[in-house]
């Protein structure tokens, strides 16, 4: 497991309240819980403050699962650095 992946578990387990274990990269975030848009803000806000990146709200929105999202912030990582 990356780094990376495993930071994101952890900030989608805290949005959550899901233990990090329960959370596995085709985890899709619509099945997380009571998923909403206001969660979904939370996670950014937390992505990028822990991984010092900017995403595409609109490309953000459209990400699907845990693994994606990872990819995502990798790939911003990538541009960033």
């Amino acid at each position: 497991m990356s780094e990376v992946f495993v930071d994101v578990v952890d900030l989608v387990g805290q949005v959550t309240d899901l233990p990090a274990e329960d959370i596995s990269a085709d985890a899709r975030f619509e099945a997380l819980g009571n998923w909403t848009s206001y969660d979904a803000l939370r996670l950014l806000t937390g992505i990028e403050q822990r991984f010092a990146v900017r995403l595409d709200l609109q490309e953000y929105f459209a990400i699907k699962d845990v693994g994606g999202l990872v990819a995502a912030v990798t790939t911003a990582q990538g541009k960033s650095g």
